[in-house]
């Protein structure tokens, strides 16, 4: 599903090669594309077994009607409404539909920002057919991710994975509504094709860069978008964002370890407080994405520094390469912004840095970002 709205932070990717993204409009649904031509990223993949494959293709294709049964009444269908106005500001209503996953017996629900994002209205599906006005908690256009609730009883919620634990390889089940709620918690099986992939999202509002991201040939299509890739033990490792439009059998899918510490705060505390720390970053596939030479293998190359941020009051300058945050490697922005999520605001942590071929490890205290 693709919202229309002006959400998307633009990226000023002149460089870049020109895609064709394809949308297109089925019925009241409308789908996200990319192209294959701007996906960038490693492959991590099991060391070769293989003995073990066969019996391992035969244990995962037995638990595919396992997780179909306990993972899909925790899937949701999701329909919004958006008004609009024509030349003479007649109000012109859009409708579109969406999935999600129930993550707490409350009724918190994680989904997509293209999915509900700038929606006025948005109601939500049971597998039951018991249907519920919702409300959006919140909403972040540059991970694609929101979180929205419902206030209902007896609630089926699914069990969150490790993102970090998944290989190329594994078991994957995607499940959601494909063109539209006719065909609801429809669930297709796959693989993870390939991990930390990099995209570049154009849709005629501008690009965004999405990062770190799981693919799958599990098949997404449009109605997909919001809704679980879950892994063999019935886990959920992943959102699903976007599908390739130049070819079939490759989607994609926002790590659930970047959603977690985002849910989590807002089921605690009733929001999330995104954390800062002032820098303006680089990584390799960003470099890459924007053909811009970068002699870095791992970590963010650090292109400036805001004044009298937590990264300036630090002693962070321009050129240093972060390489680890609070011990935990980062070497993307979006893996630097996982690892931030999960630490919150105001708590000190260490970073280190590379600079001039040394080591540095100093601390810094990330503070609460202001619009």
């Amino acid at each position: 599903m693709e919202k229309h709205n002006n959400r998307w932070p633009r990226l000023d990717i002149k460089k870049i090669l020109a895609v064709a993204v394809l949308s297109s409009l089925i019925g009241a649904l409308a789908a996200t594309f990319i192209t294959t031509s701007i996906i960038y990223g490693n492959q991590q993949s099991r060391p070769e077994q293989k003995s073990e494959t066969s019996e391992i293709a035969q244990v995962q294709e037995a638990a595919i009607p396992v997780i179909a049964r306990e993972v899909t009444p925790a899937v949701v269908g999701i329909s919004t409404v958006r008004v609009e106005y024509d030349f003479f500001y007649r109000p012109v209503e859009t409708e579109a539909v969406g999935s999600g996953i129930i993550v707490n017996e409350s009724g918190y629900i994680i989904t997509n920002d293209h999915v509900v994002g700038n929606a006025d209205q948005i109601t939500v599906f049971l597998s039951d057919g018991r249907k519920y006005k919702a409300h959006r908690l919140y909403s972040d256009s540059a991970l694609d991710l929101s979180v929205i609730k419902i206030s209902a009883p007896d609630l089926t919620v699914a069990k969150l994975g490790d993102s970090d634990k998944v290989v190329v390889g594994d078991l994957a089940v995607a499940i959601g509504n494909p063109l539209g709620l006719a065909l609801q918690r429809t669930v297709t099986a796959g693989i993870i094709s390939a991990l930390n992939r990099t995209v570049v999202v154009r849709d005629g509002r501008g690009e965004v860069l999405m990062q770190d991201l799981i693919q799958t040939d599990a098949s997404i299509n449009p109605g997909n978008s919001g809704g679980p890739l879950v892994n063999s033990h019935g886990e959920i490792i992943g959102i699903n964002t976007v599908k390739a439009s130049q070819a079939e059998a490759i989607g994609f899918s926002i790590p659930i370890n970047m959603a977690r510490p985002i849910v989590n705060s807002i089921i605690e505390k009733g929001r999330f407080d995104k954390p800062y720390l002032g820098i303006e970053g680089i990584d390799r596939e960003i470099a890459q994405a924007m053909n811009i030479k970068l002699t870095v293998d791992s970590g963010i190359y650090v292109t400036g520094v805001k004044e009298g941020s937590p990264a300036d009051v630090a002693g962070i300058r321009k050129g240093d390469v972060i390489t680890k945050l609070a011990g935990k490697k980062v070497g993307s922005m979006a893996k630097l912004r996982q690892v931030m999520y999960g630490l919150g605001v105001g708590k000190q942590v260490d970073i280190e840095i590379m600079r001039d071929r040394s080591v540095i490890t100093k601390t810094i205290v990330p503070s609460k970002i202001t619009a």
